[in-house]
């Protein structure tokens, strides 16, 4: 795979990311259950925004805190895939809720932004 800068220009691919799936199911209970499990692993470039924060229901928030992108992949192409609610990315443990995805160029790569979840 070439590595290269893409339309958000974030720099080179220099950081590994984990996509996981989703699989909704129900617990022993009955009640709804999420079970996550790796889809890939693929290089990444990586942007972390600031200024985006909002007061909502007297608590800050962010829209989003950073801005990723990859190469293209089928199973993340938001035409084909609800990617913000169906994949998310685990990065060194931690994991980023994605908020929105789209393409860039014609399937040249994803761009992702996504929300670090705390705790």
């Amino acid at each position: 795979m070439a590595f290269r800068r893409g339309a958000a220009d974030p720099g080179i691919f220099d950081r590994l990311v984990t996509i996981q799936q989703v699989t909704d199911g129900q617990d022993a209970e009955g009640a709804p259950s999420e079970t996550w499990t790796t889809l890939a692993t693929v290089p990444a470039a990586k942007r972390d925004i600031t200024g985006w924060e909002r007061l909502r229901a007297e608590q800050t928030s962010a829209r989003y805190d950073t801005r990723w992108e990859i190469g293209y992949q089928l199973a993340m192409d938001p035409e084909l895939v609800d990617v913000a609610k169906a994949r998310r990315l685990v990065v060194n443990g931690r994991t980023h809720d994605i908020v929105a995805a789209s393409e860039i160029g014609r399937r040249e790569g994803i761009e992702l932004l996504t929300i670090a979840k705390v705790g």
